[in-house]
C-alpha cells in the first residue's frame, strides 16, 4: 500500500494500523494530520505508541550498541528505529576496524614468519588479549605450543650475584669468559652449567658465586625457558665448579665471567686516561690479579653475530671493544703466562646462514667481513709469541636454540655440549678436586 491509497482513506484505518504506516516510513503524522481526517482520538493514540515504542527502542539500542553482532540484531528488530541511521553507521565503522584489523594481522604473521623476534612477549600478548591474533594464528606460522604456552607464564629468572673474591685457589684451570655486555656470554654459561648438570658431569663448590651458579644452572632446566636478564656490567663472578665425565678423573674448574665494563676499561687505559670510577679500578684491579696467578688458563671471546658491528650509544662497535682489549693485551703481555688456549666464540650462530654443517666457514667469513680482522691477527700473533693453539685462533658457534619474542627460548643443547667438550678435552684431569679445597 503506498502512502497515496493510505491519505485517501485516513478514517478507514485504527490507530495501530497507522502507527505502522509511520514506523515503516510510508506516510508522517504530519501528513496525516493534514489530511483532515485524523480524528483528535486517533492522533493520541498514534502519540501514545509512538512514546511506547521509542522507550522499547532505546532500552535494545542500549544494549545492542557495543558489539557489531548487537548492531546487526538491532536493525532486524527495529529495521526503521530510531537509532538505525546510527546502527548502519556503526557496522560501517566495524567494518574499516575489522579490513584494518585483518590487514595488520597478516603483516603481523607474516614479520613472524621471517623472525620470531619482529616483536617482544609483551606485544604479542597484547594482540592475543585484543583479539588480533589467536592461538592457531601463531602455530601456523611456527610457533610451538610450549611457547606460546609460557607466554602466560614469564617470570625473569633471578639471578643472586657473589661477591668477587681477592684471589683464585692456586693448582686448578681458570676458564675466563669475555664479551662486550649482550654478547651472550652469560646464556652461554647458563646453557653449559645446566647441560653439565643434566648429564651429570656437575658439581659446585662451596663459595661466593654458588647462589649465582645455581641460579644459572636452572634457567634452562626445561626445554622451554625464559632468558636470563643482562648481569650487571660492574659485577665480576668467580664460579668454581667440577666437570666428572663417568669414572674419569674430575676437572677442577674456576670460571670467571669478566664484567662487559671491563672492556671500557682497556679504552681508558689505553688513552691514558684514569678510569672513570672506582668500580672499574676495583675490577680491573681484580683481573689483573686473577690473571697473574700460576694457575693455567682458557679464554673464551664472545662474538654477538646479531649485534655485528653496529654502533653503541657511546659511537664504539663490537669490533672496537676487542680490538681495545686486544691493544691492551699486547702491551701488558697478559697471554704470556699460562695461557693454554683462546676460542672464539660466536654467539646466536641459529641466525648464520646455513654454509655447512659445523659453521666452520660461516664463522670465519663472518669475523672477516664484519671488521674483527685486527682483532683476531692481534690474538694470532700473540699465540704464536707464546705457544698457545699451535699459534692458531679457534672457532666455534654458539646458540641457546630458536628465541622467540626476544624472550623465550625452545632450548637445544648442543653446543653448550660442545662447550663442555672443549673444557673436558683442554683441562688435565687431577686426582684432587677443587671441592676438596673448599670443603676442607
Amino acid at each position: 500500500m503506498n502512502s497515496e491509497d493510505i491519505l485517501n482513506r485516513v478514517e478507514d484505518f485504527t490507530a495501530e494500523q497507522l502507527f505502522e504506516f509511520i514506523n515503516q516510513e510510508i506516510v508522517s503524522l504530519d501528513e496525516l494530520r493534514t489530511t483532515g481526517n485524523l480524528d483528535a482520538s486517533k492522533r493520541k493514540a498514534i502519540t501514545t505508541l509512538q512514546n511506547e515504542y521509542k522507550h522499547v527502542d532505546d532500552g535494545a539500542w542500549k544494549n545492542y550498541r557495543h558489539t557489531e553482532e548487537g548492531c546487526r540484531t538491532y536493525l532486524t528488530e527495529f529495521p526503521t528505529g530510531i537509532h538505525a541511521s546510527e546502527a548502519k553507521q556503526k557496522l560501517e565503522n566495524y567494518a574499516e576496524e575489522s579490513r584494518k584489523r585483518e590487514t595488520e594481522k597478516i603483516e603481523i604473521l607474516e614479520k613472524l614468519r621471517t623472525n620470531k623476534n619482529s616483536f617482544s612477549a609483551d606485544d604479542i600478548q597484547g594482540y592475543l588479549g585484543n583479539g588480533t591474533l589467536s592461538r592457531n594464528d601463531l602455530l601456523h606460522v611456527g610457533i610451538p605450543e610450549g611457547v606460546i604456552d609460557r607466554l602466560n607464564n614469564i617470570v625473569l629468572p633471578q639471578l643472586r650475584m657473589g661477591k668477587t673474591p681477592d684471589s683464585i685457589p692456586d693448582g686448578y684451570t681458570e676458564v675466563y669468559f669475555w664479551g662486550i655486555p649482550g654478547s651472550g656470554k652469560t646464556c652461554a654459561l647458563s646453557a653449559v652449567l645446566s647441560t653439565a648438570n643434566t648429564k651429570g658431569y656437575l658439581e659446585f663448590a662451596q663459595g661466593p658465586g654458588f647462589k649465582y651458579m645455581t641460579g644459572l644452572k636452572n634457567i634452562f632446566a626445561n626445554s622451554t625457558a625464559i632468558l636470563p636478564p643482562p648481569s650487571p656490567v660492574d659485577s665480576t663472578q668467580y664460579l668454581p665448579f667440577v666437570l666428572r665425565k663417568g669414572n674419569e678423573d674430575p676437572r677442577s674448574v674456576s670460571l670467571i665471567e669478566l664484567s662487559g665494563e671491563i672492556f671500557q676499561c682497556f679504552f681508558h687505559k689505553n688513552a691514558g686516561d684514569n678510569l672513570p670510577t672506582p668500580e672499574h679500578e676495583a675490577t680491573l684491579d681484580s683481573l689483573l690479579r686473577f690473571l697473574d696467578g700460576d694457575n693455567r688458563k682458557i679464554h673464551f671471546f664472545f662474538v654477538d653475530y646479531e649485534k655485528k658491528n653496529n654502533l653503541d650509544v657511546d659511537g664504539y662497535t663490537q669490533a672496537d671493544y676487542l680490538q681495545a682489549a686486544a691493544i691492551y693485551f699486547k702491551d701488558n703481555n697478559i697471554f704470556s703466562k699460562s695461557t693454554d688456549a683462546i676460542y672464539i666464540v660466536v654467539t646466536k650462530s641459529d641466525l648464520m646462514p646455513s654454509i655447512d654443517k659445523n659453521k666452520v666457514n660461516d664463522i670465519n667469513v663472518y669475523l672477516q667481513n664484519a671488521n674483527f680482522t685486527s682483532f683476531i691477527n692481534s690474538l694470532k700473533v700473540r699465540c704464536k709469541e707464546n705457544s698457545i693453539n699451535s699459534g692458531k685462533i679457534l672457532g666455534t658457534h654458539f646458540s641457546l636454540g630458536e628465541v622467540y619474542f626476544d624472550q623465550i627460548c625452545s632450548f637445544d643443547s648442543e653446543t653448550s655440549e660442545n662447550i663442555i667438550d672443549i673444557l673436558i678435552r683442554r683441562i688435565a684431569p687431577n686426582k684432587k678436586s677443587i671441592l676438596d679445597v673448599f670443603n676442607k
